[in-house]
């Protein structure tokens, strides 16, 4: 039979969801592109109603399902409905992602591993063109800039958003070795080699929401390495040393260093006079305003797209002059999801994180759940769910994971 005849179907799905993953360390005009191919490529398939009530409403899919529609639904009640409609757009990878994977995926533990080798290389090459590319730009201002956080990743996108997917790849990396004991010599340098060029782009990067997630990430490893000690208390005391042990390493970073003593000398500063530079400060000024306007109308909120607006007339209200002039939003997806959708929404984004960490742990995949962790580490510190580098990133993974399935036999057109 030609080849024009007979397409294997999950030969092409796969190539699609490849394309779709190793596209996010670069733009999300490219993954916008995969995630319409596979659109396109669920809708071509003449067993297309059979895959319909294959389809499984799982507590995670119903919370996002109903995360979303409550999302489009406060559209209604808004004011600015353009930026309602922007908001909800963005948001869709909630209602997609989760028909596809769960109708349609061809994904077990062999492509699973080759999947995310080709992103993890995908993300070292794109921190290498940063480092060209700032290299090019800022090397005859002065090395100092070179490496500056803002400097290294304007090439790509803002390091908060970029970090997460160094912070990812890092987990899969450390998981691989520790849990697969059969690695090959090869592949085991390998994972070594990412996980070193990884934490070294966190460092350069030093998003403190990555730092906080991998500091998590940390102590489950020292965790994990103590268990060489069948006693308990003995284990514990070890785990207490190791854990300070890499806190004295991480403070004497720099990078890290100076993230650190910034926080702790800029939290007394969140009066109107606060500088926008002043990341942490500008956020706790942020989420007290923020909360201000939350408490007139917490119920049903204030419609889908008003958080930032409102954050703004506060601004200027208070004289923010700083914060005004560099457009500052909400940086906190459960206070910005609060002043849009009101309390149900809330629930439902908590609910569908909570089912999607107890649903990974159920099936025993490790990356999904640090998956969810990560979202929520993210949701907490920024508004990481209303940018399309971050919530497709995170829906596209978590989904994928949650539906992984050992398909007997492949599909065809």
């Amino acid at each position: 039979m030609s080849f024009s005849k007979k397409i294997d179907r999950s030969s092409l799905w796969y190539l699609i969801v490849v394309f779709t993953a190793v596209s996010f360390p670069w733009s999300e005009r490219i993954n916008s592109i995969g995630i319409l191919l596979l659109i396109a490529h669920w809708f071509i398939d003449r067993n297309w109603f059979a895959k319909i009530k294959s389809f499984q409403f799982t507590p995670t899919t119903i919370c996002m399902w109903a995360f979303f529609l409550l999302q489009a639904l406060a559209i209604f009640w808004s004011v600015d409905k353009m930026t309602g409609w922007q908001s909800t757009q963005v948001k869709l990878s909630l209602f997609i992602f989760p028909l596809l994977f769960s109708t349609e995926n061809y994904l077990n533990r062999d492509k699973l591993r080759k999947l995310f080798l080709f992103f993890c290389i995908s993300c070292t090459i794109s921190f290498l063109y940063c480092l060209v590319y700032s290299i090019y730009f800022n090397y005859p201002i002065g090395w100092n800039l070179v490496f500056n956080r803002m400097k290294i990743s304007e090439g790509i996108m803002h390091p908060g958003y970029y970090s997460n997917y160094f912070a990812f790849a890092i987990v899969f990396c450390t998981l691989e070795l520790i849990h697969h004991k059969h690695l090959e010599q090869g592949l085991k340098q390998i994972y070594l080699l990412f996980i070193c060029l990884f934490s070294f782009a966190i460092i350069v990067l030093a998003s403190k929401t990555a730092l906080i997630f991998l500091f998590l990430f940390t102590l489950y490893l020292l965790w994990y390495w103590s268990g060489i000690l069948k006693n308990s208390l003995f284990r514990i005391l070890l785990f207490v040393v190791l854990l300070f042990g890499t806190l004295a390493v991480l403070y004497i970073v720099p990078p890290i260093h100076y993230r650190i003593t910034e926080t702790w000398n800029t939290l007394r500063i969140v009066d109107h006079t606060v500088l926008f530079s002043n990341s942490t400060g500008a956020r706790i000024a942020a989420w007290q305003l923020e909360w201000k306007i939350i408490k007139p109308n917490w119920l049903i909120g204030y419609g889908t797209g008003e958080a930032n607006g409102l954050l703004m007339q506060e601004f200027k209200q208070g004289n923010y002059a700083s914060l005004i002039e560099y457009n500052m939003h909400t940086h906190n997806q459960l206070l910005h999801i609060w002043i849009d959708l009101g309390l149900l929404g809330v629930l439902f984004l908590l609910s569908f994180i909570a089912f999607s960490f107890t649903e990974a742990l159920q099936k025993g995949m490790k990356e999904a759940y640090w998956m969810s962790l990560l979202i929520f580490v993210n949701i907490l510190t920024d508004d990481m769910l209303e940018i399309q580098a971050g919530i497709v990133f995170f829906i596209f993974f978590l989904c994928l994971l949650l539906n992984k399935k050992e398909w007997k036999t492949n599909g065809y057109y």
